[in-house]
């Protein structure tokens, strides 16, 4: 009975090919070419028609062995975004791919190699037969559910809400913790942008922040809204929703916006803001694979007065003080530039609070630098607990005081 056992497995063994799935929440790859010999496995991110950025991938390995050496490949996507644009290799090839073997715990593989053809090139060693491979730790809307639960089930005071329902009939979650009538209030949200997952990744660092004891004092005279992702629609299905048609999550904050959650946002914000005034709205962002963890700050910021520059200033410089590790805050702020016109500005989530907000408010995009095996989830939980801390260190101040 041994000898049929045996060579049944040898067979199965022989027999077994790697397998590349995408079938899951969050999943995108483009299968360019599979070696089943040398084990050698191309891909590009996949394009999503007229929904952004194709430069999230995402995939399940099956059919490999522990102890066997892939090689992954990944290249930019050929085909345009949107029009005649086409998306460089740099947005989809991280230093690092991210594995799992069980979908939760995840760590970087070895740095890859560039090579001449703008193709990076990752030595990956399989731990099991079947692991996860990512262009970053993913955090998919089932993690945003996992979060509210646990952060309401942790805070009983606190209330979960439905923002909007997007137009693909997803719910856009959030969570109110604190006395709606606190003498502070506070916006975070995360992924306008659906691909820079290390936003909605800090702002889960800050939320169980915000609910842990050293945040007891904070709480009990603020009144926290926060929403861990935004563009659910794309972020379900591993679009990258930046630049897409007619325009994306954090170009949609204008008179008649696109989206249901964005209009939801807005017509909370000037609620909040009317009943007892908003003191802080932070956008939580990934920047471009060089930079570092900044804050995108107000463009009139060098021509303020009184109040509203104080504000300002005192932000930036609790920031540097309290968010420091794993990377430090740039201590300036800087400017989207890039951003040519007041009407564009305006329609920017940040643009829109300034100019819908009082003096004393201030309104921050928070950019975490994603290139670096340090911005793991535990890294990026890092820069969300000194968020949690620089807010509290602020609204001690009180920054309504004249």
């Amino acid at each position: 009975m041994k000898r049929p056992l045996l060579l049944f497995l040898l067979a199965s063994t022989l027999q077994a090919e790697i397998r590349v799935s995408t079938d899951f929440e969050g999943g995108n790859a483009e299968v360019v070419s599979l070696d089943q010999t040398t084990k050698t496995l191309r891909i590009m991110p996949g394009l999503h028609e007229g929904r952004g950025w194709p430069c999230w991938w995402f995939f399940k390995l099956d059919g490999l062995a522990a102890g066997d050496e892939l090689t992954l490949e990944v290249q930019a996507q050929t085909r345009p975004f949107r029009e005649s644009q086409v998306l460089a290799h740099t947005w989809c090839q991280p230093k690092h791919a991210w594995l799992s073997r069980d979908g939760e715990t995840w760590a970087p593989g070895e740095a890859g190699t560039l090579n001449g053809d703008k193709v990076m090139v990752y030595k990956i060693k399989a731990a099991a037969a079947q692991m996860s491979v990512a262009w970053g730790p993913p955090f998919v809307p089932s993690d945003a559910e996992k979060l509210l639960a646990e952060i309401a089930a942790k805070l009983p005071e606190a209330k979960r809400f439905e923002l909007a329902k997007t137009r693909g009939g997803r719910p856009v979650n959030g969570i109110r913790i604190g006395d709606e009538n606190a003498p502070h209030q506070v916006w975070v949200g995360a992924r306008h942008h659906a691909w820079e997952a290390g936003g909605s990744q800090v702002g889960r660092g800050f939320a169980r922040w915000y609910a842990s004891d050293e945040a007891k004092a904070l709480r009990a005279k603020t009144c926290l809204h926060y929403i861990p992702i935004m563009d659910v629609d794309n972020a379900a299905i591993g679009a990258g929703g930046k630049e897409a048609v007619p325009r994306d999550h954090n170009r949609d904050w204008a008179d008649e916006p696109v989206y249901p959650e964005v209009a939801a946002a807005q017509r909370m914000i000037r609620a909040i803001h009317e009943k007892r005034g908003l003191d802080v709205y932070i956008d939580l962002h990934n920047p471009g694979a060089s930079d570092p963890v900044f804050y995108f700050g107000p463009f009139a910021f060098e021509r303020m007065t009184g109040m509203q520059q104080r504000n300002y200033q005192r932000w930036i410089d609790l920031s540097a003080a309290h968010i420091t590790e794993p990377v430090p805050v740039q201590p300036k702020y800087r400017f989207a530039t890039y951003v040519k016109t007041d009407e564009e500005r305006g329609r920017m989530s940040s643009g829109w609070v300034r100019n819908h907000t009082g003096d004393f408010t201030i309104s921050v995009t928070l950019e975490t630098g994603w290139n670096s095996p340090r911005m793991s989830v535990e890294g990026y939980a890092g820069i969300g607990a000194g968020l949690g801390r620089a807010l509290a260190a602020y609204l001690a101040e009180n920054p309504r005081r004249e």
